[in-house]
């Protein structure tokens, strides 16, 4: 049997059987008198295991020891394939998650909305709200969105922020206050934060009042703020306003009292 032969026999290329040649996982068959190599059905058989193993997602530098030729043993072969086993669950539940968030997307697609990483009642409440307030507003409004879909994105605020502000932003007393702090918060910007102090304490204490930040630093299920950084955007980056970077990093100071692992997003 010919190379090409043995190949298709097992639905792999000539190339992929010198590649195991290489690598010492196949041996190479005696040359016939006429300078042609000469494969057997055990070389079949073998070919066959070897793209198996490699088909179960096992790498190729393992599989001779899988194959109990290695002089490492049984013992490295077992440690070897729960680790494996690992790294699939692992890319099983990253791509569980990836279709949540597809599905998610499509549906906002066939809908005709915005594509967003914020929870559809966040989105929704938002973009009505924008719609609605005055130029004056708006804007404010926009780099809120923003802000909080940089939050949503890094996963560095727990699900339950978000239905606060979707609370939030459906009661209308509630709105009104928010839109009240938002105001208050853009116009700090510029404004020296020694200066600005009286304003700096008492608009965090609101924030941190308004949205429970306390409650959300002492439950062990949520994650934290982290005020320093988000993802890899330190929180200078996010807002270079001295005055209002105080305002908010004063308001999640609770948050950093307990350390909790960061969640994946939150869609």
């Amino acid at each position: 049997m010919r190379i090409g032969s043995l190949a298709e026999a097992v639905g792999t290329t000539p190339r992929t059987v010198r590649h195991y040649h290489r690598l010492g996982l196949l041996d190479e068959p005696r040359r016939l008198s006429n300078g042609y190599r000469e494969y057997t059905i055990d070389d079949v058989v073998r070919l066959m295991r070897i793209r198996w193993l490699a088909d179960c997602g096992m790498p190729l530098g393992e599989i001779a020891a899988a194959l109990g030729e290695s002089p490492a043993g049984e013992t490295d072969v077992v440690a070897d394939l729960r680790a494996l086993l690992v790294g699939l669950e692992r890319e099983q539940s990253a791509l569980a998650r990836k279709h949540i968030r597809l599905s998610a997307l499509l549906n906002d697609a066939v809908e005709h909305r915005q594509l967003t990483a914020l929870p559809r009642e966040v989105a929704d409440a938002l973009s009505a709200l924008i719609g609605t307030s005055a130029e004056t507003d708006r804007e404010a409004l926009i780099r809120e969105r923003d802000l909080l879909e940089v939050m949503a994105i890094s996963g560095a605020v727990p699900a339950s922020f978000f239905e606060t502000v979707t609370t939030t932003l459906g009661d209308h007393s509630l709105r009104q206050r928010y839109l009240g702090l938002l105001r208050r918060f853009s116009a700090l910007e510029g404004r020296n934060p020694a200066e600005a102090e009286s304003d700096i304490a008492s608009l965090a204490a609101e924030l941190e009042s308004m949205f429970d930040l306390d409650s959300l630093a002492s439950d062990p299920s949520d994650t934290t703020v982290d005020t320093e950084e988000i993802g890899s955007l330190s929180i200078d980056d996010i807002l270079p306003d001295p005055a209002q970077r105080t305002v908010i990093v004063r308001a999640t100071t609770r948050l950093q009292t307990t350390e909790h692992p960061r969640s994946g997003g939150t869609r």
